[in-house]
């Protein structure tokens, strides 16, 4: 896990870039539920399926969010 600090997270948030944001987090979270709830019921292809796509939504949150990191550092 990536460690932003709270002023690169609030920036980010209240940027152009919030809604993404949001919308990365809910997609987190329903992906995560499905592992949790169906993880028994579901194959292996789609246990990695849907753990590249929870992947694929930190890459993206964290470069959003690397962005406004750099900002304040300097």
């Amino acid at each position: 896990m990536s460690n932003f600090s709270k002023r690169a997270i609030w920036m980010a948030v209240n940027s152009g870039h919030g809604d993404r944001l949001v919308q990365i987090s809910r997609e987190h979270a329903s992906l995560a539920k499905r592992l949790i709830e169906d993880g028994k019921q579901l194959s292996e292809v789609e246990i990695t399926e849907l753990k590249a796509q929870i992947d694929q939504l930190r890459i993206e949150r964290d470069l959003i969010l690397t962005k406004f990191e750099e900002g304040v550092r300097h």
